[in-house]
């Protein structure tokens, strides 16, 4: 099979110079490519995209009794679409990495298919919400390399398929997800929260929330009419908190705050942890 013009195809285009002309050769093969590639923008009415070739993602936005998340890159193919599955090949990128497999996330990468008749395929990654993850961002790069059904031509393409536009430039054979939970103490508990909860931490930050159900939204729109969070509730929201807590400690897994002591409100609302001492 014959492509032409591929590069336009996959965004990278060439710019003629003003005072030369020059006749373009043609790319031929007869090898599938492939390459990743996560549309970010279209603009409407048009089929102009713009793409890129990583995410971000944090477990602040996700409900608090959420223990994993599962996120996604997409690999697009080049050439005809088979009446087969074609398997390919992804491997983790060490070098670009700082998370640690079967702590910070989990993959699949055995069985990775371009299905029948099928142009495109999606590399999905678990990951795990970690304690760690509130005071650092982890990262993982994929890698996507040649195999039997598949080669990997554009290691670098435009990051959008308009032609006159310059863009800049993406991996095509790299793709990097970076995962963390970090917070800010919300206004409302400063300023009311403290007398309730106690000191603010993000590790009780994510307790509160999630044994009275509430998110950061929430805590954005506190005080406000027909919001969740309001001082009116504190009372209720820390006793609730109190009894979870006791639970916890009762059953012989007590919650530990930030500084690795056994998670405390305000006085008021104390934890009894004497049988640890």
């Amino acid at each position: 099979m014959k492509w032409k013009n591929i590069l336009l195809i996959v965004g990278l285009g060439f710019v003629a110079s003003a005072c030369e002309k020059q006749d373009s050769s043609i790319f031929t093969t007869d090898d599938a490519g492939i390459y990743f590639q996560m549309v970010t923008m279209s603009i409407y009415g048009t089929t102009t995209e713009y793409y890129t070739d990583s995410l971000s993602s944090s477990f602040a936005s996700v409900r608090a009794s959420a223990k994993s998340a599962v996120l996604a890159a997409t690999v697009r193919t080049m050439g005809k679409v088979a009446d087969y599955d074609r398997p390919f090949k992804v491997v983790v990128d060490k070098e670009g990495s700082t998370a640690v497999e079967g702590e910070h996330y989990e993959i699949d990468l055995d069985t990775l298919v371009v299905r029948a008749g099928e142009s495109s395929a999606r590399v999905r990654v678990r990951f795990f919400r970690t304690a760690d993850l509130m005071k650092r961002t982890i990262r993982l790069v994929l890698r996507l390399e040649d195999n039997e059904y598949f080669k990997c031509y554009f290691p670098e393409y435009k990051n959008t398929n308009a032609y006159s536009s310059t863009g800049v430039m993406i991996h095509g054979n790299l793709f990097a997800f970076s995962v963390s939970e970090m917070y800010t103490e919300p206004g409302y508990w400063t300023d009311f929260g403290t007398e309730f909860f106690g000191n603010w931490t993000p590790e009780k930050y994510v307790v509160v929330n999630s044994v009275c159900g509430l998110t950061p939204t929430d805590w954005s729109g506190a005080g406000y009419a027909g919001a969740k969070v309001q001082y009116g509730r504190f009372n209720f929201f820390a006793l609730a908190v109190q009894r979870y807590l006791q639970e916890q400690a009762d059953a012989g897994t007590p919650e530990l705050d930030s500084d690795g002591e056994y998670m405390q409100l305000d006085p008021s609302y104390s934890v009894d942890y004497s049988r640890y001492e």
